[in-house]
């Protein structure tokens, strides 16, 4: 069993240079809430559960606490408080060799003098396998990930791509319990990466390992992961599956951040009337889906200004004249199967996602011309203005 458990973790970075004494009465200004009286505080109460052969993903814009973790369950950072447990060993002050883990970086870190081959082999050599045993690790893995052919070469004489697959293939060959990779497709070009995230979806299929992956792509970490750690100022946001974190995000900074184009947000009213719940935006009034209806219900959650949330691609350009929502086109991109319409409506920047074959005639969408939108009442997400969570979890 691989599990990992996170309980309570927290890193702090101390101060470089002693703070200095406050004058009496004098209130401290906290420009960064990270910031605290022991130091800089990347990952506070960070609680997590991953199951043996899970692959869990950690996501976040930068600086916001995910390789710093990662690094603590590594042990190339040490860990400022809680406790963390591999195969249900405590691990806080147990050195990274003797963790039973491995590690992919984000620069390939191969050693340019040796052949695909020799890097390979050089973790196994540390820790003195047998000639035999070596050999059948490192060609087991370079047909895993079809560098066979490329056994022989030096890094220098690989694409990218390529060079990944090796640093990746040395991580695998010590079979470890737990398989840590720290932004490993950022250097690669669009093609690429996502030719990696398959072959990364493939290795997962082959090996028998637990694998915690980090990255501020939200397209991999949709692709990829079994459940998504949303991660923002060192702190914890949802834990869910894609589509979990898709359908239902926890609150503002989840649902903005998942979702390519990201979701579109305005400033709205939660009426109810004649017992239903309804979102108000400009003069359209659009009643809520029975399932939201009953979430808000049983949180009783009551009528107040809300953040609302759509989706590009749940904004429809037909519907009743009372349900309709106005704006004005600024923009439009061609991508194919569908058009990407920027307009201004509410006083918002607005995303709509329009199907080529529902766009009878395209001249309605021209720069500067009147655009009508509307959108379902089961795909509407109402946030709380006050603390921006999610009110049909009772936020």
């Amino acid at each position: 069993m691989a599990e990992v458990i996170l309980k309570g973790i927290k890193k702090v970075y101390p101060h470089s240079e002693p703070q200095k004494k406050r004058k009496k009465g004098e209130q401290e200004k906290k420009i960064n809430l990270q910031i605290t009286d022991e130091g800089v505080l990347a990952v506070q109460a960070f609680d997590l559960e991953i199951r043996d052969k899970e692959f869990i993903v950690l996501v976040g814009p930068s600086g916001c606490g995910k390789s710093t973790t990662l690094r603590m369950v590594a042990g190339l950072e040490e860990i400022s408080g809680g406790e963390l447990y591999i195969d249900g060993k405590l691990m806080n002050d147990v050195a990274p060799k003797d963790r039973d883990i491995a590690m992919v970086f984000q620069s390939y870190a191969l050693y340019p003098h040796m052949t695909v081959y020799e890097n390979l082999a050089f973790p196994l050599k540390l820790r003195g396998v047998d000639k035999a045993e070596i050999d059948r690790r490192v060609r087991e893995a370079a047909d895993i990930l079809d560098i066979t052919q490329y056994l022989e070469r030096k890094p220098k004489a690989l694409s990218g791509g390529q060079r990944q697959r090796v640093a990746i293939g040395r991580a695998i060959v010590r079979e470890p319990k737990v398989l840590l990779m720290d932004e490993p497709l950022s250097n690669l070009d669009a093609k690429l990466r996502n030719q990696m995230r398959s072959e990364i979806i493939k290795l997962r299929q082959k090996i028998d390992t637990t694998f915690i992956y980090v990255t501020h792509d939200q397209t991999e970490a949709m692709t990829l992961g079994d459940r998504i750690v949303n991660m923002k100022h060192g702190v914890n946001q949802q834990v869910g599956t894609p589509q979990e974190d898709f359908d239902h995000p926890a609150n503002l900074f989840v649902a903005g951040f998942i979702g390519m184009p990201q979701m579109n947000f305005y400033d709205a009213q939660l009426v109810k009337e004649n017992g239903q719940y309804a979102v108000a935006l400009e003069s359209a009034k659009i009643v809520l889906s029975p399932e939201k209806q009953a979430n808000l219900e049983r949180h009783g959650v009551q009528p107040q200004a809300i953040t609302l949330g759509v989706r590009p691609e749940h904004l429809s350009l037909t519907g009743e004249g009372a349900r309709m929502i106005h704006g004005t086109v600024d923009v439009t991109e061609m991508m194919g199967s569908a058009v990407h319409v920027h307009a201004t409506a509410c006083g918002h920047d607005t995303i709509m996602i329009v199907p080529t074959m529902d766009l009878k005639d395209s001249s309605i969408l021209t720069i500067g011309s009147p655009v009508a939108f509307t959108f379902d009442g089961s795909v509407a997400h109402v946030f709380s203005r006050e603390t921006e969570k999610n009110l049909e979890f009772g936020g």
